[in-house]
Order: C-alpha cells, then sequence, then structure tokens
C-alpha cells in the first residue's frame, strides 16, 4: 500500500495496482450532516412510536426506550457501512465508500471500530475533532479510521474503460493476433460472465492494459493466476491458453458495455 497526495494505491497479491482517491474533509462532511440528520429522524421516530405504545407506562420503561434509542441511531452507521458495501445513504449521495488498508470493503469488526469512536470524532461539537484529524491526516483520516485501519475514498459510478479493454495492437501480430481474435473480432458468442465479482473484472482490464509492458515469464506467470480464478467462473471459455482466455474475458466485458 502507497499513500500519495490525495490517492490510495493497493497492490494485490498478482501485483496488480489498485488506486483510489481520498475523499476530503469537504465531502465527508456534507455526507455526515445526511446522515446526521437521518439517524436522528429515525431516533426521533423511535422514541415517538414506543412513547405513544407505552403510554402511562412507568419512568423505569419509558427510560430504557431513550436508551435503546441511543443504541438504535448509532446503528443507522455500523449496519449500513456492513452491509451497503462500505457507505451509507450520505456517503452514497456524495459518492464515497469505506474500504480496508487492502481495498477490500470494510468488514463488521472495522465498521464496528470506526463508529465505536464516532463519539470521540464527534467532540466537542458536531465532528470537530474528527474534521480536526482528517484535515491533519497525511491519508485524510478520523480517529474512527486511525482505530480500525479503514479509509474513506471516492466512489464514482462505475465505467467501462474501453482503453483497458482492448487488446494492444502495436506489439501483436501473428500467434499473438490469433489468439487475440476473440477480443477484437465479432464473430466468436461472447462468453457469461455473470459470475465474475468486481475484483475479478478490475484484474482482467488491468492485464490487458499492461501485458505489453510485461516480461516474457511475468506476462505469463500472472495470465496463469488469473487465468485460473476465471476458468471456474467462465464454464464455456474454450481457450487453453491463459493469456488467451483473459483476452476473451475482457472482449466480452467490453462487448457487455456496448451492450
Amino acid at each position: 500500500m502507497a499513500i500519495s497526495v490525495g490517492r490510495l494505491e493497493v497492490v494485490t497479491s498478482d501485483h496488480v495496482v489498485l488506486r483510489y482517491d481520498l475523499a476530503g474533509a469537504g465531502n465527508r462532511g456534507f455526507a455526515a450532516l445526511v446522515d446526521f440528520l437521518l439517524a436522528t429522524l429515525l431516533t426521533t421516530g423511535w422514541v415517538i412510536g414506543w412513547t405513544r405504545l407505552l403510554e402511562g407506562a412507568g419512568a423505569p420503561l419509558l427510560g430504557l426506550v431513550i436508551l435503546t434509542a441511543g443504541l438504535f441511531g448509532w446503528s443507522y452507521f455500523i449496519v449500513l457501512e456492513w452491509l451497503w458495501n462500505g457507505q451509507t445513504v450520505g456517503k452514497r449521495l456524495f459518492g464515497l465508500r469505506v474500504i480496508n488498508e487492502d481495498g477490500s470493503p470494510a468488514r463488521f469488526l472495522a465498521v464496528f471500530v470506526r463508529n465505536l469512536v464516532r463519539v470521540a470524532d464527534f467532540l466537542p461539537a458536531f465532528y470537530g475533532l474528527g474534521l480536526i484529524a482528517i484535515v491533519v491526516s497525511p491519508r485524510s483520516q478520523r480517529l474512527g479510521d486511525l482505530a480500525a485501519g479503514t479509509f474513506v475514498v471516492r466512489a464514482r459510478t462505475p465505467r467501462v474503460d474501453w482503453l483497458s479493454l482492448r487488446t494492444l495492437g502495436s506489439g501483436t501480430s501473428g500467434a499473438g493476433a490469433a489468439r487475440a481474435g476473440r477480443t477484437e473480432g465479432t464473430t466468436a458468442p461472447p462468453l457469461h460472465i455473470g459470475a465474475l465479482s468486481g475484483e475479478a473484472q478490475r484484474l482482467v482490464r488491468e492485464f490487458v492494459a499492461r501485458e505489453g509492458k510485461l516480461p516474457a515469464a511475468e506476462r505469463a506467470a500472472l495470465a496463469a493466476r488469473i487465468a485460473a480464478h476465471l476458468r471456474d467462473r467462465v464454464p464455456d471459455a474454450s481457450e487453453q491458453d491463459d493469456v488467451a482466455l483473459i483476452r476473451a474475458v475482457a472482449g466480452s466485458l467490453r462487448a457487455s458495455g456496448e451492450r
């Protein structure tokens, strides 16, 4: 993992670099405001609803309702970030996402820890310490992120990278052009790629974009690892050559984007 100004770079086990833009204090502040308002509305509705149901009940029950209301509002952040791919309503509106250091969506324990420390980030008033930490930290992390090892990155709507989905033409000829035929041609039907995860699709695009710059041995080793992952998820692929398989999957991804 590497941190540059405003950018997080994660190197996968297959030596592919994934780049993320770190979210700044401005967008995170607006997203937090939206989430805070929604959590407040939910908490208020919780208290009003239970107060009416328990009308005439003793003070202990009403005190329990108020106590659970705080937990209910706090769980808004935990449940959504855990089950909604690192996003809350506010984060989705402003195109943000919480991820781990390896680029994967934040797991439950990390989400729990970062939201547990939210109480400290909120001091002395509305994320005062949290915003200061984001500005001062070279990784744009608030106190909760530092404790959980998480980052908030920009997560714009995915777009097809046409350049990465093309096979390289300048250095491909002869046997290489024959292997690329399925990717660049229109005669072969597209593969069924519905079982591919977003991470697998990103690896395919990165490989096709960079294969011409890789040494032969490194390219073959990397292609073998990626192809081994693809063969189980693309059962209708007939290519025996690892590079040809990856190019065929890239062509199907491109065809899917065109459709």
